[in-house]
């Protein structure tokens, strides 16, 4: 159960937020061991929650860059959260926001409340407030976050402009090919069947596509809305993602960039998590728990387990040469030997996120090739549907 609460410090300075407990009594205890004055106590209402409202990566960004101008401004932490769930926008956003205050005022600690929302603060996230925690220096770890999720931001927004013009491209394309299956065709077959001349062969095979597509279109709308549910559900599953991350591999294009997508994030992780000074296995499984990747997390489920029994870091991951490249091990290695880990780790890692924004800046073009002589086939066999009738009718109208 969840009380509002107002109540008065030692200091005379106002409280007010929820507390969760399991009876009005027990609020009431756990507030008077804080040492405040309670003047109002009530179960909270319910309220519905709108879960489509659920913050993204930019709400995130401004939530964490907010708090860390607020933190280093020496404001007090709960009075930055409180302060930040008044001025938000997210609904959803600010029903967690008061939640936190409300533990925060409770005495639990910010890192502990927030991986109480592990769909909106991941373990990498939590993580990295942890270390802030410890070695209290919060408003670097947050201007670190803050950094972090803004690159993230303009790496998802760089495939999204290189995705618009291919994405358009074919739309139009399926557009074309559906106008003609449902108006053009028909009307040529029908031609040819009011005259008694014989239909050729490609004639009839999109003649029985569009007759399909006339009588069962909405129906294969249908199928195919419960298809891309079916597959959107499946890959949300541990097996789903896991084939879906193989099938991505396995592409030309798409393979090595998310290849190299993941290996900056790893990087970045552990270069980070071992600069704050976390040890290295603990930096391996908060990189695991929170590294949207199946194949990378049963990698690292097996490198976790093989520094444990002390084998270098370098020798474990050569034993995934499709996820880590010769270039992170041999570097690894070489810093394992010198001592100098973390800087190692930093220079491979700006190498890689170069990588990254020279292919998503070229993902426009590379795709390209693809796509044209993807429409120039399906162009192709269109053309032949329409002029080989044509010619037929013509050399028909000639004879007769």
């Amino acid at each position: 159960m969840k009380f509002e609460f107002k109540a008065f410090t030692r200091e005379g300075k106002l409280k007010e937020g929820i507390i969760s407990a399991t009876s009005k009594d027990e609020a009431l205890k756990i507030l008077q061991d804080q040492e405040l004055l309670v003047t109002y106590l009530a179960e909270k209402k319910i309220e519905l929650k709108f879960f489509f409202q659920k913050p993204g990566l930019k709400d995130l960004y401004i939530f964490t860059k907010q708090l860390a101008y607020l933190i280093k401004a020496q404001t007090p932490l709960d009075e930055a959260i409180k302060t930040l769930s008044e001025i938000t926008t997210n609904s959803y956003l600010r029903s967690i926001l008061i939640e936190i205050y409300n533990d925060l005022v409770s005495g639990i600690t910010f890192s502990q409340s927030l991986s109480r929302f592990p769909d909106i603060f991941n373990y990498f996230y939590v993580g990295m407030i942890k270390i802030g925690e410890s070695v209290g220096s919060l408003d670097e770890v947050l201007d670190y976050l803050a950094e972090h999720l803004s690159a993230q931001i303009r790496l998802k927004n760089k495939i999204i402009q290189a995705s618009i013009y291919p994405a358009l491209v074919f739309i139009l394309f399926i557009v074309v090919l559906v106008a003609l299956f449902y108006f053009i065709v028909p009307q040529i077959a029908k031609l040819f069947i009011e005259n008694n001349i014989p239909i050729p062969f490609i004639t009839k095979v999109f003649q029985l596509i569009a007759d399909f597509l006339l009588k069962f279109g909405p129906f294969l709308f249908v199928i195919i809305g419960f298809l891309i549910y079916f597959f959107y559900e499946y890959s949300r599953t541990k097996e789903g993602r896991s084939n879906l991350f193989k099938l991505i591999n396995g592409l030309p294009i798409f393979g090595p960039l998310f290849q190299n997508i993941y290996s900056t994030q790893f990087l970045e992780s552990l270069y980070y998590l071992l600069k704050g000074g976390i040890p290295i296995v603990e930096a391996l499984e908060i990189i695991q728990s929170s590294i949207a990747n199946s194949l990378y997390e049963s990698a690292l489920g097996y490198v976790i387990e093989d520094v444990k029994r002390g084998t270098p870091l370098s020798e474990s991951l050569r034993n995934f040469p499709e996820l880590f490249s010769s270039l992170i091990v041999e570097g690894i290695r070489t810093a394992e030997k010198t001592g100098q880990l973390t800087e190692v780790i930093l220079t491979i890692y700006s190498f890689y996120n170069e990588t990254v924004e020279n292919q998503v800046a070229n993902l426009s073009e590379a795709i390209q090739p693809i796509l044209i002589i993807i429409l120039g086939l399906g162009l192709g066999l269109l053309e032949a549907s329409l002029l080989i009738p044509l010619l037929n009718l013509t050399k028909y109208i000639q004879n007769f």
